[in-house]
């Protein structure tokens, strides 16, 4: 029976949120390995907003939950209804 982890995502950016890169690499992985991934996020603000080509912070604001449905595809679940008991594993990049 394949694993089911979940992957707790923190919005989308290296500045202000999850990095893109260390993200994709952890889902290769777990579907190499064959896993069933279901991904996480906070539906929050969040704290800051980055322009990543100055690499400093604007007055946007932005949620989290939709940021890292940029990451997810748009397959993401608030994670206060996560339950922990469903799954193997807990994976935050």
């Amino acid at each position: 029976m394949a694993k089911r982890v979940a992957v707790i995502l923190s919005g989308c950016g290296v500045y202000d949120g999850t990095e893109i890169h260390e993200a994709s690499a952890v889902l290769v992985h777990l579907s190499r390995a064959g896993a069933k991934v279901q991904m996480f996020a906070p539906d929050a603000d969040q704290m800051h907003v980055v322009n990543h080509c100055e690499g400093k912070p604007t007055g946007e604001k932005r949620n989290i939950l939709q940021e890292s449905a940029r990451i997810a595809r748009g397959e993401v679940t608030d994670l206060a209804k996560m339950d922990v008991s469903a799954f193997d594993a807990a994976i935050i990049p």
